[in-house]
């Protein structure tokens, strides 16, 4: 079975924190995206393939994605 790959890129300039998860569908990488980028990007990979380009913007209860 394939996997999708998020890649996580951390936005603290004081420690770098970028790493790969890996989910079974879009859905789930999603889910995995939020709950792991406090402040930054995510990238959404099956195989070679970008899928999405994701950033999160907003403070507190404001949060938002914005696809790129």
């Amino acid at each position: 079975m394939r996997r999708l790959r998020i890649s996580i890129h951390s936005h603290n300039v004081e420690r770098s924190e970028d790493f790969t998860i890996e989910a079974l569908d879009i859905a789930t990488a999603l889910t995995v995206a939020e709950i792991n980028v406090a402040e930054g990007d995510a990238e959404i990979w099956d195989g070679g393939h970008c899928l999405a380009r994701l950033s999160k913007h907003g403070e507190g209860q404001a949060v938002f994605w914005r696809v790129n």
